[in-house]
């Protein structure tokens, strides 16, 4: 191998290696803002928690408000990815419905620590204009799924809506973000179980579709499956 290959392979593998690291605090990250709020994340409680040196932390990220809109934009490319496996794996408008209601409860990342995470950054969203303008995208982009779902589901003529696309939309996004809040802090006895069931119902009632099958329709179909 010559030197230049040499030079470039060490230089890839260097590359790589300091993009897998700062993921990793930022997953690190993600983790101490949904147990102990943005005010928590210091890089002195990140270091504890992730075993990386603060020094290393500061190299990546210079300043707490850098490493925290870091951590925002890092935990907003990860759901609109997964958001969008969601919606291409429906067969159909009303799968695609049912899909990501589910997919609000049921992600890749385990409800408490996803919603905890969320939680405390609607807060701080409240305060930070750079935290709120990131809020801003992650729901539009949310919402926007549902509006296009809902949407082909008018055009195939699956459902019977009582309110426009854009008003259904607003509503299934306020309803998750309420119930998450309710399950997340045991409200009314509430559940993450018990908060699929009733966006399911909600959603088809709203829909004009008969709750029970609605709500076993793509269960029903992804146990019939396996």
């Amino acid at each position: 191998m010559s030197e230049a290959k040499a030079v470039r392979r060490t230089r890839s593998v260097t590359t790589e290696a300091m993009a897998e690291r700062r993921e990793s605090i930022l997953q690190y990250a993600s983790q101490v803002i949904s147990r102990s709020g943005v005010e928590g994340c210091s890089f002195g409680e990140l270091s504890e928690v992730s075993g990386f040196s603060v020094g290393m932390i500061q190299h990546y990220f210079r300043h707490r408000d850098r490493l925290i809109s870091a951590t925002v934009e890092y935990r907003i490319a990860g759901a609109l990815a997964e958001w969008e496996r969601i919606y291409d794996r429906g067969n159909n408008a009303l799968e695609r419905i049912h899909d990501l209601l589910t997919f609000s409860v049921e992600g890749e990342i385990p409800f408490a620590e996803a919603w905890g995470f969320w939680l405390e950054i609607y807060a701080a969203a409240h305060k930070n204009l750079q935290i709120r303008e990131s809020v801003a995208t992650v729901l539009s982009s949310w919402r926007t799924l549902f509006v296009r779902a809902l949407q082909e589901a008018s055009e195939e003529n699956l459902l019977n809506p009582a309110a426009d696309v854009g008003e259904l939309a607003t509503l299934f996004t306020a309803v998750i973000d309420g119930l998450a809040i309710q399950s997340l802090n045991n409200i009314y006895k509430s559940t993450p179980e018990k908060m699929i069931e009733t966006l399911h119902r909600f959603a088809a009632r709203e829909l004009g579709i008969d709750p029970e099958e609605f709500a076993r329709y793509k269960r029903s179909k992804l146990v019939a499956a396996r």
